[in-house]
C-alpha cells in the first residue's frame, strides 16, 4: 500500500516535470548566449527584460529562423488599449516610434514625422507652439500647470512683503500687476520671465482633431493651478490665478443669455471683418454716453473704440460685476497703478474694494450697496436667486417680497422682516456685504483727482454715497438695484455686517472753530463735546496758536527793550 502511494506521488512528480520542462528550459538560456550571435544588439536596454522574456517561443538554441513577432500588449496593456483610440492606431506600430532594443535612447517626438507644420490657423501662433507641447492640443489632456518664471539680478530680491501684502501666499491680478509694475521700473532689462504650460496627458492618445480652444480658455478650463518662481537673493514661490494668464475666449452658448444677444445683436453686427470691429452697434443704443467719451482724453489718446475697454460678451450686466472685474477693464492698460497711488495709505486695501470710476470720474454716481451672504468657514457666498427659491418657494417675487407696502424703497422694518426669514432658515450665518459702488457711468475720465488726496470726500458724514443707498436683489433673470433708507446701518448690528469700515473724518475745520468762539457760554460746552477726536486738533491748534503768539510777543519786546 506505500509502496502503490509512493509510486503515484512520483508519477505526480514527473507529470509537473514534463509540464514545467518547456519554462524552465528557456529561462535557463541566459542573454550572453543571444548577444553571442546578435552581437549589435549587446548593449541593448528595454528596462530590466532578459532577451526570452519578449521572444517567448524560444526554448533551446539555436532557435528557429522564424520567430512568433513579441507582443507588446504583454507587458503595455493599459498603454495598448490607449492606443487603440489613436489616430496614429491606423498606420504606425510600436517600432516605427520606439525601437524595442534600446528604448531609452532613440525616442522620436512629433516633430520627426510632422517637419514644417505651419499652424497658420492657430490665433497667437508664437506664443502657443513657444509655450505649449503638441500634447497640450492634440492629445486627451485633463489636466494642466502653469509655470511662472522670473529671473532677476541673484544680487538683489523683491520683497515678499510688497509681493504679497495680504501674507496669504497667492497672487491676485492687483498684486501681479504691481509685480509687473516692479519688474518694468526697477529690472528693466535685468529680468527674464518664461512661461510654461505643463499638461497631465499621454502621447499614445493623440487624437484626429486637436480639442477646441474653450478647453483652456474658459471658466473650468483644464489649467487650474498657476505657480510663480521668483528667483533672487531669496527665492519665492506663490500660487496665482491661472485666469490672469490665460484670456477667456466668448461663448455663443453664454453670449445668448447676455443683454446683447438677448436683443438679437449677432456676431456679424461688430465683427465686420476677420480684422477690423466696429462700435457703430453699441452707439445706436449708447449714443448719448458716446457723445460724453468721444471729446474725451482716452477717446483722444488711442481707447477709441467702446470694446477697447468693454468686453461685449459678458453674461452679466456691468451694476453685477464686482470690484476686481470693473478694475480689470482699466487696469489693461493702467498696469502701474499700485505704484502711482502709493500716496494713499494702506494703497492695495483700497482697491480691493474700489473701482478707478469713484475717483477718476467725479461725475459718476457712487452708492453704498448691500447685499446679502452665507457665512461659511470663513468664506462668505452670496445668496443666490436659487437659494431664495428653495427657501420661500419656485417663481418668488423677491422684489415684493421685501417691498410689503410696495412704494419702490427698502425701509429697515421691511428688510429687518426679510433678514429674520432668512435666519430661521439658513441659521445665524447670514450677513449683508456692503460695498461702495459706481451706479451710474458718466464716461468721463480726464479728471486726474489724485493730487488733491482729500480723504473726507468718502471719509466723512458728507461722503455722497451716504445719499444713495441701494441693495442688490437676485431676482430670476438678473440682481436688481432697489433704493434703501439710509437708516438701516444703524438698525442693524454691525456683527452682521462684512466689509463695513468707513472711518470717520476726524480734522478740524475752521466751521468747528467758528461754532466754538460764536457760541454763548451755555451752549458751548455742548459744542465742544460734539468735537469728539477734533478736540484733540482744537487744543494742539490753540496751544501751536498760543507758543507761536508767545515767541512774537518775546521777539517784539527784546527789540523795543534793546532800543
Amino acid at each position: 500500500m506505500v509502496l502503490c502511494d509512493s509510486i503515484g506521488v512520483m508519477n505526480i512528480f514527473i507529470l509537473f516535470f514534463l509540464i514545467l520542462f518547456p519554462i524552465l528550459s528557456h529561462s535557463t538560456i541566459p542573454t550572453e548566449d543571444c548577444l553571442g550571435c546578435h552581437e549589435k544588439f549587446t548593449t541593448f536596454k528595454h528596462g530590466n527584460n532578459k532577451c526570452i522574456q519578449c521572444h517567448s517561443d524560444i526554448t533551446s538554441l539555436p532557435h528557429d529562423e522564424k520567430l512568433k513577432k513579441p507582443s507588446c500588449n504583454n507587458c503595455h496593456k493599459q498603454t495598448s488599449d490607449i492606443y487603440e483610440g489613436s489616430i496614429h492606431k491606423k498606420n504606425l506600430s510600436c517600432k516605427d516610434c520606439h525601437d524595442v532594443h534600446f528604448i531609452e535612447r532613440q525616442k522620436k517626438y512629433c516633430i520627426d514625422c510632422h517637419v514644417g507644420v505651419s499652424h497658420d490657423s492657430l490665433p497667437s501662433k508664437e506664443k502657443h507652439l513657444q509655450g505649449m507641447e503638441c500634447l497640450a492640443c492634440h492629445g486627451k489632456t485633463t489636466k494642466g500647470n502653469m509655470l511662472i518664471n522670473i529671473q532677476i539680478d541673484q544680487k538683489t530680491s523683491i520683497s515678499r512683503d510688497i509681493l504679497d501684502p495680504d501674507k496669504n501666499r497667492f497672487l491676485s491680478r492687483i498684486e501681479w500687476d504691481n509685480l509687473q509694475t516692479i519688474l518694468l521700473n526697477k529690472y528693466k532689462g535685468k529680468h527674464q520671465l518664461k512661461k510654461q504650460y505643463v499638461v497631465l496627458s499621454n502621447a499614445h492618445s493623440i487624437m484626429k482633431k486637436p480639442v477646441s480652444c474653450n478647453v483652456c480658455h474658459n471658466e473650468k478650463g483644464i489649467f487650474q493651478h498657476a505657480k510663480i518662481t521668483i528667483s533672487g537673493v531669496s527665492p519665492s514661490v506663490f500660487s496665482a490665478d491661472p485666469k490672469i494668464f490665460i484670456p477667456e475666449l466668448p461663448s455663443i452658448k453664454d453670449y445668448k443669455h447676455t443683454i446683447h444677444g438677448k436683443k438679437g445683436i449677432e456676431c456679424f453686427d461688430c465683427h465686420v471683418s476677420q480684422e477690423r470691429i466696429s462700435d457703430s452697434t453699441c452707439i445706436t443704443c449708447h449714443d448719448e454716453l458716446y457723445g460724453v467719451y468721444k471729446n474725451t482724453v482716452h477717446s483722444k489718446k488711442g481707447a477709441a473704440l467702446c470694446t477697447d475697454c468693454h468686453n461685449p460678451h459678458y453674461t452679466k450686466a456691468y451694476k453685477e460685476l464686482g470690484v476686481p472685474d470693473r478694475l480689470g477693464i482699466c487696469v489693461r492698460c493702467h498696469k502701474d497703478y499700485i505704484e502711482m497711488h502709493k500716496w494713499l495709505p494702506n494703497t492695495v486695501l483700497h482697491f480691493n474694494y474700489l473701482e478707478c470710476s469713484t475717483c477718476h470720474s467725479p461725475d459718476s454716481t457712487k452708492s453704498m450697496v448691500l447685499s446679502l451672504a452665507l457665512r461659511e468657514n470663513g468664506v462668505r457666498l452670496p445668496i443666490k436667486y436659487s437659494d431664495l427659491e428653495k427657501a420661500f418657494g419656485k417663481g418668488i417675487n423677491v422684489k415684493d417680497f421685501i417691498d410689503k407696502d410696495a412704494d419702490g424703497t427698502i425701509r429697515s422694518e421691511e428688510l429687518a422682516h426679510f433678514f429674520l426669514e432668512l435666519t430661521k432658515i439658513f441659521g445665524k450665518d447670514i450677513a449683508i456685504i456692503s460695498s461702495i459702488v459706481v451706479t451710474k457711468v458718466h464716461h468721463n475720465y480726464s479728471e486726474k483727482n489724485t493730487k488733491s488726496k482729500v480723504c473726507a470726500t468718502c471719509h466723512s458724514e458728507e461722503a455722497p454715497f451716504y445719499e444713495s443707498f441701494f441693495i442688490s436683489i437676485p431676482e430670476k433673470e438678473e440682481s436688481i438695484y432697489i433704493p434703501v433708507k439710509g437708516s438701516v446701518i444703524s438698525a442693524f448690528p454691525s456683527s452682521i455686517f462684512i466689509d463695513m469700515c468707513l472711518l470717520g473724518e476726524e480734522k478740524i475745520k475752521a466751521a468747528d472753530f467758528t461754532r466754538v468762539f460764536k457760541a454763548g457760554r451755555k451752549d458751548r460746552p455742548q459744542i465742544i463735546d460734539e468735537l469728539g477726536f477734533k478736540l484733540i486738533d482744537f487744543i494742539g491748534i490753540i496751544l501751536a496758536l498760543l507758543i507761536f503768539s508767545g515767541i512774537i510777543i518775546h521777539i517784539i519786546l527784546r527789540v523795543v527793550v534793546k532800543r
